[in-house]
């Protein structure tokens, strides 16, 4: 795929060509941070909720959602299901705005 973008060296438009590799190895340090963070959230979840988490899995949202594979890389470290939101960019600002539409449900 061509990028472009500005040349931060010399300040001019560039333009290269990146391959899905080298996406990859630039994202491997982060990808396995969050998997190592997720790991250590399941082991310290207390058991009825892991319950809960095997049977319905997790839902991942935000633009690391729609890395390709990431959520079958999850599934696969987690052992656990995992499915990417339906709307995974806005989801959280939606459910956000509901909530604060219905603060009234807080006080449950």
């Amino acid at each position: 795929m061509e990028v472009k973008g500005r040349d931060l060296v010399t300040g001019l438009p560039h333009t290269i060509t990146l391959c899905s590799e080298e996406v990859e190895e630039a994202l491997r340090e982060s990808v396995y941070t969050i998997i190592h963070s997720a790991k250590n959230v399941l082991e310290q979840t207390p058991p009825e909720l892991a319950a809960d988490i095997i049977d319905k899995g997790i839902i991942i949202t935000g633009g690391g959602a729609l890395i390709h594979g990431f959520d079958n890389l999850l599934s696969h470290e987690l052992k656990v299901p995992v499915f990417v939101a339906e709307s995974p960019l806005t989801c959280v600002v939606e459910g956000t705005g509901i909530l604060l539409d219905n603060l009234h449900l807080l006080e449950k």
